[in-house]
């Protein structure tokens, strides 16, 4: 599945102008699950919806590359996809939104407790979900937000559900395109993969014994999410076992470039303290290179400058 698919559903969305094909969800996490409500969608309020979003999402597919997801950042001009299937709370988010589990009961939908929202559109036995984070609209601090009702001016005097044209994650099939790279963290609560990869990365580690103070170095690295992420990078990428296999390398390039890095007798790194954790993920990442001209050592910004 490509970002060709994607345009291909909004042109013949365009194209056919069906009616009756839009749903919105309000969605926020409770109790380790999702709570879903659908509001009745008149057809001339989803035909506002789709002239909206849909526009947008077509800009950003043909302006920017499509790029796989890469936990630590996304530089400008890229969109990042990955398998929905690596996402385990994209199917919770659907199962929330199956008729025996969707709220429509608007009474029981808190506006402020909102964590995103969804627009389903349906055209030919496909379905394009677009997720935004939700921006709550409130009134304003001084004065009146005012409408036109039966040719008299009104004050709205209740909170705002506001739709605008920017997505932030697309799901179409089985694929996942970040817009916002995030809110993957935010919508579908990614920390908790990146700590999954993290304890999986520490206990290869360990196995492997060459790092002295292996529980102070695991408990540092857990409480900080920029190493949670580097640690998601190198094992999605299968890093580790490089690492492995060169580590009688490891104290050569700590002399070279002057890194704040021990090893005792056994020959074991020894961590000491949080400065030290960016030195060791990128020694664990092979992020050090030499420059080809003056043979210049120096560390990638980013593992991809290095590893396309």
């Amino acid at each position: 599945m490509s970002a060709e698919n994607i345009k291909m559903f909004i042109c013949n969305h365009e194209q056919q102008q069906p009616e009756n094909n839009v749903n919105i969800y309000f969605s926020r996490r409770m109790s380790a699950k999702y709570v879903t409500h659908m509001p009745m969608v008149s057809d001339e309020v989803q035909k506002g919806i789709t002239s909206t979003v849909l526009p947008y999402v077509k800009e950003q597919l043909n302006q920017n590359a499509i790029v796989e997801y890469n936990p630590v950042g996304v530089v400008d001009g890229e969109i990042e996809s990955m398998e929905s299937i690596n996402v385990s709370l994209v199917q919770e988010f659907l199962n929330s939104i199956t008729p025996e589990n969707i709220y429509k009961e608007m009474n029981t939908l808190k506006i402020d407790k909102i964590g995103f929202y969804c627009v389903e559109i349906v055209l030919d036995n496909q379905k394009l979900f677009l997720f935004r984070q939700f921006q709550k609209l409130t009134k304003l601090r001084k004065g009146y937000m005012t409408r036109i009702v039966r040719d008299e001016l009104t004050a709205m005097d209740t909170d705002f559900l506001g739709i605008d044209e920017t997505t932030d994650i697309i799901l179409f099939e089985n694929e996942i395109f970040l817009l916002n790279h995030i809110s993957l963290e935010r919508i579908f609560e990614y920390k908790d993969e990146f700590l999954k990869k993290t304890n999986e990365a520490l206990g290869e580690i360990l196995n492997k014994n060459v790092i002295a103070n292996i529980e102070q170095f695991a408990e540092d690295c857990c409480r900080d999410v920029r190493i949670t992420k580097r640690f998601t990078n190198i094992m999605t990428k299968g890093r580790l076992p490089l690492f492995f296999d060169n580590y009688d390398k490891v104290p050569e390039i700590v002399e070279e470039l002057g890194l704040d890095i021990e090893f005792d007798r056994d020959g074991k790194l020894v961590y000491k303290e949080k400065s030290q954790l960016f030195h060791i993920i990128n020694l664990l990442s092979d992020s050090y290179f030499k420059s080809l001209l003056a043979n210049r050592p120096g560390i990638a910004k980013m593992e991809e400058e290095i590893h396309r």
